[in-house]
This record gives structure tokens, sequence and C-alpha cells, in this order.
């Protein structure tokens, strides 16, 4: 007897985009109770898998959580996407498991798309994938979301099937050492109990008006042509699998498909072009992160639209900014260019940062208002501004502290650029040498601030 027939119905005669080894689990764990009747069992670590909780992402950082849920890492939203996907979330009471909908991963990147406090987007998958019904929708929503705010998907142990076409549709797709990425393929079960019911005595009649009514049902063995009409809706549903990620990733549909649903561990899957590197949660943490003091619009209409060939954007920011696109950008303007104008846009938006660096520092009153300069570097200021800033501070003690790059490199953040000019010494721009920077007062330095932004104390 079937107990759970709505249950059933979404594990059996329908396609799944779900790696196999974790539909055998969930058949070998669930089948008696969701069909009436045992099934044969399958290995021990698939059964295992099939029960043991999803672990946590991988990671020392913590943060707080949002209103719905995702946690919020110094301006990071982290969207865990863990266990089987399903079209709309909701918990099954045959083995007490929460399933994830996609329509909540959607509308928790939504929400963090237009959170003021989130700067950048994080997804971390360990995931076997799931339902065909709202997988496709969820990419189309992730590609529409691009460009908006940086948005980086992670393969935290494991993203296959319909969770690597989701993580497929981020601006860039990483993966650990040990997880596994791809399964790229369509996948479906059908159970014939036939001959167990007819051994128990139990005839099952059909009484039905269409000739396919009952195509694909468990009381008699799978005809030919009806075999075969499905089997031409998994090979459907799997082209539009190969295209989409073809298109996400940015490669050929016959490099997609010669990945023959395997799954691909590490550096493996980087190799196979289903990912962009090696790295963990916390590495794509720290690095967007250090993105926090660049500008990024907010609100569900907001975009970020990057011209790749001046390194500007339709939001004021820099290329360098906004984040470089990656080759494989979801980006209209970004499908026709090439690497080498990628490479370029990089080379120009790194020279603008060092002649915006440079100028700040530079300014004559820089060595004498040296925390105040740093800030003005730190926060992503123009020139232009930190001009009026450190003009409005006034005159003062001149000095150049000695370790201009080490502390310009860590009010940055870090990164390749910073340790770049840490490397390249101290321009001699007020040839005083050997005092140290005066230290700022908290008052002193918003007072400064009020001065070059023509703020009224009444104002404030």
């Amino acid at each position: 007897m079937n107990h759970y027939p709505h249950l059933a119905s979404r594990v059996f005669n329908t396609p799944l985009l779900i790696h196999p080894q974790k539909l055998d689990a969930i058949v070998s764990g669930l089948g008696q109770r969701l069909l009436g009747s045992p099934l044969a069992p399958v290995a021990a670590a698939a059964v295992a898998s099939a029960e043991a909780p999803a672990p946590a992402m991988f990671s020392t950082r913590k943060g707080a959580r949002a209103e719905r849920g995702y946690m919020v890492t110094d301006g990071v939203a982290v969207l865990g996407v863990q266990g089987a996907l399903v079209h709309r979330s909701q918990f099954v009471m045959a083995d007490s498991s929460f399933l994830l909908g996609y329509n909540q991963i959607a509308a928790d990147l939504e929400d963090a798309m237009g959170n003021a406090d989130v700067h950048a987007v994080l997804l971390a998958f360990d995931s076997p994938g799931g339902e065909v019904a709202g997988a496709f929708e969820l990419a189309e929503r992730m590609q529409d979301m691009s460009g908006r705010k940086p948005m980086r998907a992670i393969a935290d142990n494991l993203a296959a099937s319909a969770a690597y076409l989701a993580a497929s549709a981020a601006d860039e797709v990483a993966i650990t050492s040990t997880a596994y990425a791809g399964s790229i393929g369509v996948v479906m079960r059908h159970v014939d109990f036939s001959r167990a019911l007819q051994n128990d005595g139990v005839a099952v009649t059909h009484i039905f008006a269409g000739d396919h009514k009952v195509d694909g049902n468990p009381y008699e063995p799978l005809p030919k042509e009806v075999r075969a009409a499905l089997q031409a809706d998994v090979e459907g549903l799997y082209t539009m699998f190969v295209d989409a990620v073809a298109k996400h990733r940015g490669i050929e549909a016959e490099q997609v498909r010669g990945t023959r649903a395997a799954v691909f561990r590490g550096a493996a899957a980087v190799d196979a072009r289903l990912a962009d590197r090696v790295a963990t949660a916390d590495q794509l943490l720290t690095e967007l992160a250090a993105l926090r003091g660049r500008s990024y619009p907010a609100g569900p209409g907001a975009r970020v639209a990057t011209a790749l060939t001046t390194g500007a954007s339709m939001s004021g920011n820099s290329q360098e900014q906004g984040g470089a696109p990656s080759a494989h950008s979801n980006n209209p303007a970004a499908s026709s260019v090439s690497a080498a104008d990628i490479e370029r846009a990089r080379a120009e938006g790194a020279q603008g940062e060092r002649a915006r660096v440079t100028a700040i520092l530079g300014h004559a009153l820089a060595a004498a208002h040296m925390p105040l300069a740093l800030q003005c570097i730190a926060t992503g200021l123009s020139a232009d501004q930190s001009t009026a800033i450190l003009g409005a501070a006034g005159p003062a003690a001149s000095a150049v502290p000695a370790a201009i790059p080490a502390a310009a490199a860590a009010a940055a953040g870090g990164g390749e650029f910073a340790r770049a000019m840490a490397a390249i010494g101290n321009p001699a721009v007020s040839g005083v040498e050997g005092a140290a920077p005066q230290a700022e007062q908290p008052g002193a330095v918003s007072a400064t601030w009020d001065r070059a932004f023509r703020i009224s104390p009444a104002g404030r």
C-alpha cells in the first residue's frame, strides 16, 4: 500500500536532476514507507549518506543572521544550499527531514541583493541536486541578478546535478580540494510491482480515458513505446541542462557533454572547467569582505553595468572597484569580449587605483594627517574628494611615516594589489624623514569631514 503517494510521485516515474547514488539512497531509505513494499538494499555507504544530516559549511568565520535566515559576515551574505532540492521548501513527515526549495534560495538571494548591509553574496553548496521543476528557473533568476553585487559559489562537499546548475550561474565557481562537482545529467526511476502483486494475489485494474493517462504506472511492466517517450523527455531535459551550463561557464556544449555526467573532485573539476579554482570558504569570505569599502547599489532594481573597454560602470565606480568579471560572466555586455579585453580592463583599473593612491599620499598635508589619508584610501574616496578632506584638515607638523606601504596595505584589506603597493617602496612626497605621524582624534577627524563636505553643526 502506498502511504505517501504525493511523495512517491516526486521520486518515481519523473525526471530528476540528482546524483544517482543519492537517489538510490533515498529509494532504499524511504521506499518501503513510500510504496508500502520493501525494495532491494543499496550499499551501506549510500544509506548512511541519506540518513546523516548535511554538514554546515566548513568555515571559522561567524556572522549575524539576517531576517530571512542567511548569515552576514563582514558584509557578505552566506547562503547555505544543503540537502535535496525541490520546487518549494517543505517538511517531510515520512522521515522528519526538510527539503530546501528553489523558491527559498531565490527569495534569499533577492533579499541579499536588496540588503544595504550586504555588498557581496557567497553560496555554499552541499547538495546532490533534486527536482527538475524550478531548477532552471532558479538558474535564470541568478543570471538576472548577475552584476548587481559580486556573487560567488563554492562546492563545499558536493554540488551535483541541479545544485551544480545553480552554482554554475554564479560569477565564479570555487571548489574545496575534497569536494565534488558535476553530475550533469538527468535520471528517472520506474518501479514495477506487477509480479509482487501477482504473487500476493492482488490485481490492479486501470479504468481511464486517454491513451497515455496511465503511462509509467508501477502496476505493470513498462511498455517499449512508453519507455521511448520517457527517454525522449529525459534527453530533452539533458540538452537543456548541457546548454545552460555551457552558457553559464562560457564553454562549448560538447565539452559539457564530454563530462558524461561524471563528478569531479577538487582540481579535477577545475581541469574539466566546471570550477574556476580550488579554494576554501574562508578564502572566499576574506576576498569578498575586502570589497566592503567599495560601493555597490542596493535595492531590487539595482544593477552595475560594467563597460569593459573603459573600466567604468553606470554606477560611477571603476571596474577595479566593482570587481572584474570572470571569463564566463553572465553580463550580456561581457559575453562577446575577449580574454585580452578583460585583462586590459583589469590593467587599466589597477593603473587607475595606483594613481588614486599616489595622488592621496602625495598631497602636501597627507604626511601630517596620515591616518586621515589612509582612511580616504580604504573607503575608496576619489583623489578629488580626498584632496578636499585633507585640505579642510588644515596644516600641521608634516612627517612621512617610515612604513606607509605597510599601513596602506593594512587599510586596503590586503590582497595582491596591497602587496604590490607594499613592495614598491615609499615615494618621497614631502622631503621630511623620521618623525612619527600625529594621531588623529575622533573629534578632529569628524570636524575635518564636516568642513570638506560643507556640513554645518546644525545640519548633523
